[in-house]
């Protein structure tokens, strides 16, 4: 890719995941993050909170699994053991807009969505209850690990199939240390490691992570247009906390820093280190420079066929007879 067609390309993302996280020109309406036990989802539900409270957006939370109000919600809406109904009399109030100030936006965070996945068919009903168009967008965290009773019928979608329909944008999360570890093994034609629950390793639920690995949050972003086309791109979340280094931050305070993941360092040491190796092998495919010199200088046959008077003319065959040929004049005089 030309430097200005990669340098546009790289803007243009960002710009992208900068309008979804900070939820201008209404981005997204609905927000589908896919987490696991690897990475959960908190730092970037923070970041999305950190980046509402500076734009001055109303957030309110939805506690299925969180036991105290997080220190930057505005409203704290506890959900455990309540229907649908109940659950969105309780939302309507704050997202409905007021007179005094018809523009205010409103961030609605579930931290899961699995209890409420009892019934999928009453989702899409709900979620456009307690959605105002315009002044609100909503975000769902889908735990992937969290397995979920079979449908009834083979013939009804999953939650997920559900959810991924319904949403204008999916975030799917994973841990930069996982993602080199991945992308080394697969410069090397190696197998891809698996952590966790993919170990099936009896009693391993996470797995250690030394602290001088890279410290990350990467995002594969799905974004659908109202035009129907879908924008595809990974980054690297620097979350805002003390262990941040600070070239990764932006200037505003508070607010993580964000990046591609092929400009991530650790990431294109990794994709380069094979080619800075070589190949390993037992003799050596590279020439010397007098080797170079030689092989140029070798005359093949045929180009004294180019240089002979009339070469090329009728199909002529340029032949030397040797000491032990048998000239034959019926068949070798051409």
């Amino acid at each position: 890719m030309p430097p200005s067609a990669a340098s546009h390309h790289r803007s243009h993302s960002l710009l992208l995941l900068q309008k979804l996280l900070n939820l201008r020109d209404k981005a997204s309406p609905l927000t589908l993050i896919l987490d696991n036990l690897e990475q959960p989802a908190h730092p970037v539900l923070n970041e999305f909170m950190t980046r509402a409270k500076i734009s001055k957006a109303k957030i309110i939370f939805i506690a299925l699994s969180t036991l105290k109000k997080p220190p930057l919600a505005d409203v704290f809406i506890r959900g455990r053991h309540k229907s649908l109904q109940q659950l969105a009399s309780e939302i309507i109030p704050h997202v409905t807009p007021s007179p005094s100030s018809p523009n205010q936006k409103n961030i609605l965070l579930f931290d899961t969505i699995h209890p409420l996945l009892s019934t999928p068919s009453h989702l899409p009903s709900f979620l456009q209850s307690i959605i105002p168009p315009l002044t609100t967008s909503c975000l769902l965290v889908y735990h992937t690990d969290i397995p979920l009773l079979p449908q009834s019928t083979p013939y009804t979608p999953t939650p997920l199939s559900v959810l991924t329909h319904l949403s204008t944008s999916i975030l799917t999360l994973a841990p930069l240390s996982h993602v080199l570890a991945t992308k080394a093994a697969e410069n090397k034609s190696l197998p891809a490691p698996v952590f966790g629950l993919h170990s099936s390793r009896e009693g391993v639920l996470l797995s250690l992570r030394p602290p001088s690995s890279p410290q990350g949050v990467v995002i594969t972003m799905e974004l659908r247009r109202k035009s129907g086309r879908v924008v595809q791109e990974k980054f690297v979340l620097f979350p805002s906390t003390p262990t941040t280094t600070a070239q990764h931050r932006q200037q505003t305070k508070g607010v993580g820093g964000v990046i591609l993941l092929s400009d991530h360092p650790a990431f294109s040491t990794a994709t380069t280190e094979e080619e800075g190796e070589g190949i390993q092998a037992t003799f050596n495919l590279g020439l010397t420079e007098k080797q170079r010199r030689d092989r140029e200088g070798v005359v093949l046959p045929y180009f004294d066929a180019q240089t002979e008077v009339g070469g090329g003319e009728g199909g002529r065959i340029l032949y030397d007879m040797g000491r032990e040929d048998d000239f034959d004049e019926e068949e070798d005089e051409i």
